[in-house]
């Protein structure tokens, strides 16, 4: 027993915590804890220093022993709370947190912790009914403002993003978390002044790795000729940075260099064959550049690294599908477990390329009733309902009013400064990973997210055109993936531009977080119906089932028009011999 005072003792605990030293705080606590005495203020101190030292269990005994002893002291509470947050015990942790404020209703840091709780539990309206709690009654209070932000940030309400976090710059300039969310914002809007909003939040928040990965994303918009240099010296210095490792690799895919974009990856991978969510992400990655080939044998040498079997097996079943190997695809499925997530739609695929579409159907069926709302069954299964003569063909795309097309409600002048927008915005575009461009560029982020005018009244009349679609749709149905969603509110998500140039085309694709899909068309090539050269055909196969299927429909693009039809249709376009092509795009889904 130590014969030291007890104030001595609990005065040297609370030094040494202030002071960072935590091993010195706890023995000071154990030595006090030694003596017999016991007090709340004590036990609180030492739930707080185990909880830091990652000492959970203790950290909790220590802190119900704290409220024991002193039940109403709503810091004790709070604190408990952030523990419990931390070890994933939600429910308990929004418990202490309520207790905090029924004892003080005005406790700002119960109530900023518990929004950040509920925003992490996916309760967005609570949330965000919290963080206006918080900025009513701490006003000149940064946190509640950059917690405002990233919560707006997240769910897409730029607008309210920035003023939320335009205002914490105003009650801290110094704020490196309001710098970031302010920059964030910029570089989504596409403001003349993302970059620099970037280089002050570096300057806030020197070496952090993600501002250096946006910035270099804008200097590489900008055509600077070492853009990616900060990056890759970042990734080279932390090769562990999985979205680093990755954005590197797909600006310089991007940028034209396709013999080096991996080199840091393939690297990573040499030193650390471990590195199970790098092959994993580098897979997929190959796959967006539409390295078949490559993705199948990284799977292969991820599952030879140690990584999870089946799934790095059914990885390289589907990519040796997709780049025309067969035999090792077929060799690969009969490996694998009967019952697989993901099994069954990729089987069917494969035995489409084999012309054995009995087979197919019935493999997508069952995959479908696993998941009986994915889009991307839903693409396969309308192909092969066609296909095999299946009567749920009409039903599933063949209803009227599925497919329509309407003139753009915008005058002469409005729509020439929409496209000449447009036309400005491909300068700094690229032929995006990941996406159906072929000979052509695309828009980054959300197009509507953008604040100039010509944008807004386009986005004004597309919306308008989507209610009367909408509207107009056959009656609601429960099982049918669209129709089920007749009256609900939708509205446009994401949205983007593309222009293709001569021997430019789209893939044949399916949008698979949308319900209704588009395009509206601002330039278009010379074509007629006999050639066809730039249509949108929509029920097209992929090129890869090698699937003998007309598309279901086709549609001669002209300035002005838009076409509207379910997500699930896979669509793709004519190449064409000479011209432009530029077009709009968006998705519709749940509001």
């Amino acid at each position: 027993m130590s014969s030291r005072p007890i104030q001595a003792i609990f005065s040297d605990a609370e030094r040494a915590f202030a002071a960072g030293r935590l091993a010195e705080a706890k023995a000071s606590l154990v030595e006090l804890e030694q003596t017999g005495f016991r007090h709340a203020a004590v036990h609180h101190l030492r739930g707080i220093v185990e909880h830091r030292l990652g000492e959970h269990a203790l950290a909790d005994r220590h802190y119900r022993e704290a409220i024991r002893l002193q039940p109403n002291q709503p810091q004790i509470l709070n604190n408990h709370g952030n523990l419990l947050r931390d070890l994933g015990r939600g429910e308990e942790a929004l418990s202490a947190y309520d207790r905090a404020l029924a004892i003080d209703p005005n406790f700002a840091d119960a109530t900023l912790n518990r929004a950040l709780l509920l925003e992490a539990m996916g309760r967005i309206e609570e949330a965000r009914a919290g963080f206006r709690a918080m900025t009513q009654l701490r006003p000149n209070d940064s946190r509640g403002w950059t917690g405002m932000g990233a919560l707006e940030l997240a769910a897409g309400n730029l607008a309210a993003a920035a003023s939320a976090y335009e205002r914490a710059l105003a009650i801290a300039p110094a704020n490196p978390i309001a710098a970031n969310g302010v920059a964030r914002v910029a570089m989504q809007r596409g403001e003349a002044d993302a970059l620099a909003r970037y280089e002050e939040a570096l300057r806030l928040s020197p070496g952090d790795r993600n501002l250096i990965r946006d910035a270099a994303e804008l200097r590489c918009a900008r055509g600077e000729p070492d853009a990616l240099e900060p990056l890759a010296e970042a990734v080279r210095a932390a090769p562990d940075w999985l979205s680093g490792q990755m954005a590197l690799a797909r600006l310089r895919w991007e940028r034209g260099d396709k013999d080096h974009f991996r080199d840091e990856i393939e690297a990573r991978l040499a030193a650390n064959p471990a590195d199970t969510q790098l092959w994993y992400t580098y897979v997929d990655f190959l796959e967006a550049c539409g390295l078949d080939e490559a993705a199948a044998d990284t799977a292969r040498r991820a599952r030879e690294a140690g990584g999870d079997r089946n799934r790095l097996m059914l990885s390289e079943a589907i990519h040796a599908g997709r780049a025309g190997d067969l035999a090792r695809a077929e060799q690969l499925f009969a490996a694998l477990p009967s019952v697989l997530p993901g099994r069954a739609i990729h089987e069917s695929i494969h035995w489409i390329r084999q012309g054995e579409f009995d087979r197919a159907l019935a493999l997508a069926e069952a995959a479908l009733r696993d998941d009986p709302w994915s889009i991307s069954y839903w693409g396969v299964l309308e192909l092969l309902y066609r296909k095999t003569g299946d009567p749920k063909a009409e039903w599933l795309s063949g209803q009227e009013g599925l497919v329509a097309t309407f003139a753009l409600p915008l005058a002469r002048d409005r729509f020439e400064a929409v496209d000449a927008l447009c036309l400005r915005l491909h300068r700094e575009s690229v032929e995006c990973i990941g996406q159906s461009v072929r000979a052509g560029t695309q828009t980054r982020w959300n197009l509507f997210d953008r604040r100039e005018p010509e944008l807004a009244e386009l986005h004004r009349a597309l919306e308008s055109l989507v209610a009367d679609y909408l509207a107009a749709l056959p009656p609601q149905d429960e099982s049918h993936p669209l129709l089920r969603h007749k009256g609900q509110p939708l509205k446009i998500t994401t949205s983007w531009s593309i222009r293709l140039t001569g021997a430019g085309y789209h893939v044949s694709h399916f949008h698979p977080k949308g319900l209704v899909s588009s395009a509206c068309y601002l330039r278009v090539p010379e074509s007629n119906a006999e050639t066809r050269e730039g249509w949108l055909e929509l029920g097209l196969p992929p090129d890869d089932f090698a699937m003998p299927l007309d598309p279901l429909v086709s549609v001669q693009p002209e300035p002005g028009r838009l076409a509207l039809f379910p997500s699930y249709l896979l669509h793709g376009t004519r190449r064409f011999s000479a011209g432009e092509r530029m077009s709009v795009a968006f998705d519709v889904a749940p509001a």
